[in-house]
């Protein structure tokens, strides 16, 4: 119970990040479709639902063998950075602080990768299973006190984009601690692998369906680096900074430890220089820039990042088959 626990939240916390918290990933993907962008989060749930359950059900000698991949590292690193840099972003803008109060506050986030990085998972799970349903409470709440109820949205020429944006969000947010979610599945049966896949599939769909609406209902917020800022009235939006910031947290922890799986075997130096250092500097782009250019590339990098895993799952497949036969002969 509590291996699948701690997986469902692992996945979840990864996914609802500074970009899902404050709106604006959720603009580029789905709610600049209009209507279809439900079309698109329907879509989503057999995605997220099949993609999870893929990555939980690799074997822990496949996961090795890809990570140790020249090519895979460099694209799955790449998606990393940029979700990195963008959490990294996103702290600094909901930071409104003293700059010295801000200095230290990011040296406590380093001190914190740091100690992810060289203990790995057993604070990392520590620090996920006590943030994530924080933070999930406290948005539902925020996206209830502002739902209307009204569905008269407008609509875009043709669903298909809505289809693709949808396949090209689920990539995006699951290639980038694919290391992570398969290292979790080894421990759950296959049972609990696919019914967790299916309950983080739906409890993310659900506070989606919720999120798209309440910007849909602010077509003026579209535009807004922080969309869901600009609706919130005032003492909603301090709430809503301590969510980003909590959000932007757990995600940022989830990309180093993806990290410290991927490239500590190779060198600490370099999973902190690639997890810490240049995401943070790449942060400096800005959040709205990061989400709105940078992201859309990143998909599609992720698309190239689950070819691997899949290629390399059918390999072994085949390789086990071959094995079966020869040993039945």
């Amino acid at each position: 119970m509590a291996n699948k626990a701690s997986t469902f939240l692992t996945i979840v916390g990864t996914i609802i990040g500074c970009g899902f918290l404050s709106g604006k990933e959720l603009v580029v993907f789905f709610s600049r479709f209009g209507c279809w962008s439900y079309l698109g989060i329907f879509c989503l749930l057999f995605f997220f639902y099949f993609v999870f359950k893929f990555l939980l059900g690799l074997k822990s000698h496949v996961v090795e063998k890809i990570s140790s991949s020249r090519l895979f590292l460099i694209f799955n690193s790449s998606v990393c950075v940029i979700f990195s840099a963008a959490m990294f972003a996103s702290l600094k803008e909901s930071l409104d602080l003293f700059l010295p109060i801000k200095i230290f506050v990011f040296i406590l986030i380093f001190f914190l990768c740091s100690l992810i990085l060289k203990k790995g998972l057993k604070v990392f799970g520590k620090i996920n299973n006590f943030l994530v349903p924080i933070i999930i409470l406290i948005f539902v709440i925020l996206l209830g006190l502002n739902f209307k109820f009204d569905f008269s949205f407008p609509r875009t020429n043709l669903p298909f984009p809505a289809i693709f944006y949808s396949l090209l969000y689920c990539v995006l947010n699951a290639s980038n601690s694919s290391v992570v979610i398969a290292s979790l599945g080894q421990k759950l049966s296959e049972k609990e692998k696919a019914r967790v896949a299916f309950f983080a599939a739906f409890v993310l769909v659900l506070i989606l369906f919720f999120a798209n609406s309440v910007l849909l209902e602010n077509q003026d917020s579209l535009n807004a680096v922080m969309p869901f800022l600009s609706i919130f009235p005032s003492w909603q939006k301090v709430v809503l900074k301590f969510v980003i910031i909590l959000g932007s947290l757990t995600t940022l922890f989830s990309l180093v430890y993806n990290f410290h799986i991927s490239l500590s075997k190779k060198s600490k130096i370099s999973a902190c220089f690639f997890s810490i250092v240049l995401p943070f500097a790449l942060s400096f782009i800005g959040f709205g820039n990061i989400v709105a250019f940078l992201e859309p590339i990143a998909s599609v990098l992720s698309l190239l990042v689950l070819g691997f895993l899949f290629k390399e799952n059918l390999s072994n497949k085949s390789q086990h088959k071959a094995l079966t036969k020869r040993k039945n002969l």
